[in-house]
Order: C-alpha cells, then sequence, then structure tokens
C-alpha cells in the first residue's frame, strides 16, 4: 500500500521546565479557531429531529419531497446489516413484523447497539478504515486488531482514547501488541506515520505535500515534514535528549514539530523517545482540535447512508465544503459532548427519518439542482455487502452460526477472512459485484453447502415441517433471506414450481432451488 502524507506550518520548538508525564488538560493548544463550548449533550431523539431538520431544509431549496418511511421489513434487515454486520434471522424477522409497539425501531436499534456483535462489525469497520494495510500484511493479525477495538468498543471507551492509545502504543513494552498494529503498519517511518494519521484521524489527505508544495493544495511541504518530526526521535548530547527536528529530503533544510493549525507544541522535560507521539496525539484527539470530531462524524455519516457529507472522506478542507456545513458541524459537537462515544451518535442518526427512508422513489430534476443527487439524503442509499457481511449474512440464512463450529477457531476465521478478502469492495455506495465474484459465489463450495437440505438447518426445517404447505414454505424461505414476505406474483411463480414436482424428493429439490436462487439475487447482496 502506499505511504500517505501530511503537513504542518513552521515554528520554533519551546522547551519548559516541568514534570516528565504529558498531563493533556494542562496543555494548551492555539489551533487559531474557536473554542469548542462544552453543554449537555442532546438527548437522541432530539439529535434525530435536528438532523432531518437541516436536510428538510436542502430539500426545501431544491423544491423536492423525501421518500416514505420504509417499510419494517425493509428497517430491520437495514439494521441488522448496520449494526452487527449481518442479516436477521427469520425468527427475528418474524418477532419484528409482529411486534405492534410503535417505538419498535427504537428498541430494536438500542438493543443490537448494546450486543457483542455490534462490537466486533464496529470493530471490522475502523481495523479497516485505520490499518488498511491489515487486509494484505498477514503479520499485522487483523483478528487481534479487532478482538482489541471490540473490546474497547463493549467498554464505552471514548474514541478518543482509542485513537490515542493507538498513536503512543510502545513497541514491544504493551503485553497486548493489537495497540501498536497503528505504527507497525507504516513500519515505524515518521512520513508514513504523519501521513497515515492526519488521513485516518483528521481526515485530511497531505500525500503530495511530502514531495512538493502544490499550487491548489492548502498544505505546504514544510508542514508535512513538521508534522512527521513529532514520530521523530528526539537528538540528543552525550547527557541528555536536546530537542525533536527532521531532515526534508532532498534539501539541506530541517524543521522542527509544529501542529498543522499553525501553534508550535509546549513540551514537558526530559524529553523521552515518546514525547512527540504524546504531544501529537494529544492535540489530535483534543476537543479543541476540530478536524477530530469532524472526521469521526464524517465517517460515522458515510457508514450508515453509504455516503460522506464531506467526499472524499479524507479531505476535509475549505475548499471541498460538506453537503451540509450546519449539520457536519451539529454532529461534531454532539461527539465533543458525548466525550466522543459513537454508540450515542449512532443511536441518534438511525432514529432520523432520513436513515429510516425507502431506498425507492422517483423524483425529478428542478431548478437546476439533480434531486436524484445521493447527497440530498432524500432516499436511501443502496450499497453492497461487505465481505464479512456477506459471509455472516450467508450463514444466517442457512441457519449456521457466523463462527463456525466444525472448525477450530484460528480456521474459521481464516475461511471467513479467505471469503471476504474475495469479496472485498472498497466503498459499499458504489460496489460492483465482477462476473468472477458472481460465478465463485453460485458455484463455490459454500454454496453448494448452504443450498444443501442435508446440510443447511433453515432448508431442512422449511423442507420437512409437515404443517406447512408449498405457499407457507416459500414465505420461510423469503423471511429467512431476504426479510420480507413474498408478494403475490413471487408467490404464485414459485409455489407452480414446488408443485410441479414429480415427487416429495423432487419438490425438495425445488425447493433447494428457490433457496440458491434467492441467496444469488441483488436484493440479498444489498443493504437498501
Amino acid at each position: 500500500m502506499p505511504p500517505r502524507r501530511f503537513r504542518t506550518t513552521r515554528g520554533s520548538m519551546t522547551i519548559l521546565n516541568g514534570p516528565p508525564q504529558l498531563i493533556i488538560s494542562a496543555v494548551i493548544f492555539s489551533l487559531g479557531m474557536t473554542t469548542v463550548a462544552l453543554a449537555a449533550p442532546p438527548a437522541p431523539a432530539e439529535l434525530a429531529a435536528r438532523v432531518d431538520q437541516h436536510l428538510a431544509a436542502k430539500w426545501h431549496d431544491a423544491n423536492v419531497h423525501p421518500a416514505p418511511l420504509a417499510e419494517d421489513s425493509v428497517y430491520v434487515r437495514r439494521i441488522h446489516l448496520d449494526l452487527v454486520g449481518r442479516i436477521p434471522t427469520a425468527g427475528e424477522t418474524r418477532q419484528f413484523l409482529d411486534d405492534h409497539n410503535e417505538h419498535k425501531r427504537v428498541i430494536l436499534a438500542d438493543r443490537l447497539l448494546m450486543s457483542a456483535a455490534h462490537a466486533r462489525h464496529a470493530a471490522t469497520i475502523w481495523r479497516r478504515q485505520w490499518v488498511p494495510q491489515s487486509d494484505l500484511v498477514q503479520s499485522l493479525h487483523s483478528d487481534e486488531i479487532e478482538s482489541w477495538l471490540a473490546a474497547q468498543v463493549r467498554a464505552g471507551t471514548g474514541f478518543d482514547q482509542v485513537v490515542r492509545e493507538l498513536l503512543v502504543a510502545v513497541p514491544k513494552s504493551n503485553r497486548d501488541g493489537a495497540p501498536t498494529a497503528f505504527l507497525a503498519a507504516s513500519e515505524f517511518k515518521p512520513e508514513n506515520l504523519a501521513a497515515n494519521s492526519t488521513r485516518a484521524f483528521l481526515g485530511l489527505n497531505l500525500d503530495c505535500a511530502q514531495c512538493h508544495d502544490h499550487p491548489f493544495a492548502r498544505w505546504t511541504r514544510d508542514q508535512f515534514w513538521e508534522t512527521a518530526a513529532f514520530f521523530n526521535r528526539p537528538a540528543t548530547t552525550e547527557t541528555q535528549p536536546v530537542g525533536l527536528a527532521i531532515s526534508i529530503p532532498g534539501s539541506s533544510r530541517t524543521v522542527t514539530p509544529r501542529f498543522l493549525a499553525g501553534a508550535s507544541p509546549t513540551w514537558p522535560t526530559p524529553l523521552g523517545d515518546e514525547t512527540g507521539r504524546n504531544v501529537l496525539a494529544s492535540w489530535i484527539t483534543s476537543k479543541q482540535n476540530p478536524f477530530f470530531a469532524r472526521n469521526l462524524a464524517n465517517r460515522v455519516w458515510a457508514q450508515l447512508f453509504g455516503i460522506g457529507l464531506v467526499e472524499p472522506l479524507d479531505d476535509l478542507n475549505h475548499e471541498n465544503p460538506p453537503s451540509h456545513p450546519e449539520l457536519l458541524d451539529e454532529l461534531a459537537q454532539s461527539l465533543i459532548e458525548q466525550d466522543f462515544n459513537l454508540n450515542r451518535l449512532i443511536q441518534s442518526l438511525v432514529m432520523t427519518n432520513a436513515y429510516q427512508r425507502s431506498s425507492h422513489c422517483d423524483l425529478p430534476t428542478v431548478a437546476g439542482l439533480d434531486a436524484t443527487d445521493d447527497r440530498l439524503f432524500v432516499r436511501f442509499g443502496v450499497r453492497g455487502l461487505t465481505g464479512e457481511q456477506l459471509y455472516d449474512s450467508l450463514r444466517t440464512a442457512a441457519g449456521m452460526s457466523a463462527e463456525r463450529e466444525d472448525l477450530d477457531p484460528q480456521n474459521a476465521s481464516r475461511e471467513r477472512s479467505r471469503f471476504a478478502e474475495r469479496f472485498r469492495i472498497e466503498r459499499t455506495s458504489n460496489a460492483q459485484r465482477s462476473i468472477l465474484q458472481s460465478l465463485s459465489l453460485m458455484n463455490g463450495s459454500m454454496m453448494s453447502e448452504l443450498a444443501d437440505i442435508g446440510k443447511s438447518p433453515t432448508l431442512r426445517a422449511i423442507a420437512e415441517t409437515p404443517f406447512l404447505d408449498s405457499q407457507g414454505r416459500i414465505e420461510a424461505l423469503f423471511l429467512a433471506t431476504i426479510s420480507r414476505p413474498a408478494t403475490n406474483e413471487e408467490r404464485e411463480l414459485y409455489v407452480t414450481y414446488i408443485d410441479q414436482g414429480s415427487s416429495s424428493e423432487d419438490s425438495k429439490s425445488r425447493l433447494a432451488d428457490i433457496f440458491w436462487a434467492l441467496l444469488n439475487s441483488a436484493e440479498f447482496s444489498t443493504n437498501h
């Protein structure tokens, strides 16, 4: 994977006398921006209403009306895929559809957010965003990284603390090596760490600034290397460290650490090997750093809606404004007030009408504005499933645990990882399955097992339950796979196909054919 790039501004380094430990709250960061005023965080329903108000203002300007709210069968599938990474079981779907509690959507979302499955799914998402190299470099141990991240999510750890741990982890001294994966993925090189840190944690793309000043880019080459200097070890005399600096390759110049917003850091004494990383981590995760909160909010929005309020996700700058500036500010502020607890933000977003809207509606182009533009969020965007979502959903539909019980844990994890890599997608919003991927899924050994009545618990139960007629079996298949009842047309077509079987065994075989077709359908492999 190519290295990533970063930037900062010029300035001298001031070293003050003080205790050796870094106390974040005692360091004042002069960002040149308004200090964040902390207040009591809004209730989830209150924030959800504000989100809908921001979007409604845009719709008013575009003179368009949003899609209606999605049916319960669509919502239950969507919320399971987004929060726990798999479709609901037939039983979960039926229970939700039969529930007449007017607050059942909120109750379901809260229950899923508290589950271990959510922590595991969230860990996969953030491991991919923060350490994408772990998909390709086996030595980075993606399963260990995800286990550590899942533990942080389950514990309700603020993401400022999680990110800080990734940046300040000390190689070879942590009992749990997972936090050092971010450093290892950058090969512990200051230039790679500068680029990867700003991209992942601040949403800033500084790649071009590593080698030159671009005439149209906001960040300069000096700023890139001033950030890289934080990851360097301090120069030393015979007795003690004297300061941090780094030489700019291809030049005779040396620069000292400086924050992107222009302020010089305040340093404790004495300096240690990790002092630069500690100071930078404190600045990156500070509540006064507007990039950190906005980047997190933008990425969470993109996870749930398929597209960010700012695109690309790593290009937060004044020349690339958000589609809804006030909305992004509100989400970032709520994260700060909630001490960067992402579950609280997710809880609010899934309560919005915007998240609960249907993906189907016909919208015209009005007054020069394309009402079908995804960034208006007038309807829910159709998204492809990640490799992990597809794997877990296929096994769920077949009545099997996502965790293979017939294999030892290590081999089961490898099988899931191999499948996920084969069906890996960069962004769910523009996922396109290749012909080879489709053929691999349709004709592969996994699909043969899932659609085998002798091996699939779901298929066997539906085929052999004596009180189900052909119509009942079709309904059960649809609930198990695409989480909705069959339409009248679908029901008539498939019932006729089953009843044309020449024998009981032939009818069972035809039922397996329908199950196979549903698992390979576009509806199954998308989140809509």
